[in-house]
């Protein structure tokens, strides 16, 4: 080998880069997926590891790649004589597994030891040779070692692996129920890990981050630029430009527009900005409603409890993951709320007129520019923005009636998300500041 290898040297160099540069980035996506794990636990604390769900994409491959492999050991075992090669490699992999689930402390020694002596590959090798091998004295040893190392929510799993009579079955039984086993003692370490992790959380992602930003130089460009056109916005509505309006403007746009170019920054985060748009849109439409309904019907329907109707029709229609804005589904909307308005008056019947005008004022809403969704809208935004830059207790604004909890519960995931990306990522948003202070308006 070391003599071929040196016989084409200009082959060798090249696969050297090629290894290295291949090496340098496996580094930097394992540094990638770390930076992702430690995020997602502390934003996340009901985090769990899950299985691919079998319809998904990732699930219908691993079936299909399932399907061929167990198809061929299955081929090997109905030959005359048996092809045990892929049993006994499976077998090792199962006993690989095991050892790598019993506890290092001295309380699994012994079943590690146990493990060590029964699973012997080569007295299975001998077995097979003089015909005496039995998978099933096999798989009960490994079924009564998983029942010890499993959670008792897997037992009834794990015990029905001896019901059955073909090997192949129960080998894929076996690997099903060990991979359930090794997500449970992964989701284990994390819910065990978290707490730790809370504490050093801020310090482990911005050291994470620099790691990958030394690897890669460009690793912020989009940063910038984000910045650098909110800059550009400010200045052309005639803004105080500084780096806190910039941050609290920056941050309110992956609320408010979709950004072509996500921040790397904020990349980690930008499902969670687009589902609070989402809340937040729902929360400004249906308090429009609830104001042009009260407003131009009058006292028939002030109620608080109608407003709350008027809410939870809103937010019910809206929760459909299609729907990007309200005004999409404005019809759908209009109907519901017309026949809440109908259940709310309960003294006489709406004529055909009334009910045409309440639709009417419900239309009004299909324009981005109408002025009751518009004026709750800017005062959600000072509301946000205000939130995102100040410590201190802040009173929501007026118009959101029964939808200002609601209102409340989105700004405070907002400036959740906003503080502690700021507390990441400060130091190096205050690297930026200062080259696009400086730079002329474009």
């Amino acid at each position: 080998m070391v003599s071929r290898f040196i016989m084409n040297s200009s082959y060798s160099h090249t696969y050297y880069c090629f290894s290295e540069r291949m090496d340098e980035a496996t580094a930097a996506l394992e540094e990638q997926v770390r930076l992702q794990l430690a995020h997602e636990l502390y934003m996340n604390e009901d985090m769990e590891m899950n299985m691919p769900h079998p319809e998904s994409i990732v699930g219908q491959v691993k079936q299909i790649v399932h399907r061929a492999f167990w198809d061929s050991v299955r081929a090997g075992l109905e030959k005359s004589p048996p092809d045990y090669e892929h049993c006994i490699r499976l077998i090792l992999e199962i006993k690989e597994i095991l050892l790598d689930l019993i506890p290092t402390a001295s309380g699994g020694q012994k079943m590690r030891s146990q493990v060590n002596e029964v699973m012997d590959v080569d007295l299975y090798k001998q077995q097979i040779e003089n015909d005496t091998f039995d998978l099933r004295s096999v798989s009960q040893f490994v079924v009564s070692i998983m029942l010890a190392l499993c959670a008792p929510a897997r037992d009834s799993t794990v015990r029905a692996i001896s019901d059955n009579n073909d090997p192949v079955e129960i080998l894929r039984a076996i690997f099903s129920a060990l991979d359930l086993i090794r997500l449970d003692f992964v989701n284990y370490q994390l819910r065990t890990l978290r707490p730790t992790l809370l504490a050093h959380s801020v310090q482990y992602e911005q050291d994470k981050f620099r790691t990958l930003l030394q690897r890669n130089p460009s690793a912020l460009d989009k940063t910038r630029t984000w910045l650098s056109d909110t800059v550009n916005t400010l200045r052309n509505l005639n803004e105080v430009v500084t780096p806190t309006t910039i941050l609290q403007a920056a941050f309110w746009r992956l609320i408010e527009e979709e950004v072509s170019d996500v921040p790397e920054t904020a990349a980690m985060d930008i499902a969670r900005y687009v589902s609070l748009s989402k809340e937040l849109k729902a929360v400004v439409f249906a308090a429009s409603c609830i104001l042009i309904l009260q407003n131009g019907i009058g006292p028939p329907v002030q109620q608080d409890s109608f407003a709350n109707k008027v809410r939870v029709v809103v937010y019910q229609l809206c929760s459909q993951e299609y729907i990007s804005h309200p005004r999409d589904i404005l019809d759908n909307i209009k109907e519901k709320l017309l026949d809440v308005v109908k259940e709310t008056i309960t003294t006489r019947s709406l004529t055909e007129g009334e009910c045409a005008k309440i639709r009417e004022m419900l239309a009004a809403l299909k324009s981005p520019d109408n002025t009751v969704y518009s004026l709750l809208w800017k005062r959600a935004k000072s509301y946000f923005t205000s939130l995102s830059g100040s410590s201190a207790p802040i009173t929501p604004p007026a118009g959101y009636s029964v939808c200002v909890t609601d209102l409340q519960g989105v700004a405070s995931k907002y400036t959740h998300l906003v503080s502690y990306n700021r507390g990441v990522f400060g130091p190096f948003y205050a690297d930026i500041m200062p080259k696009i202070l400086g730079a002329a308006p474009s």
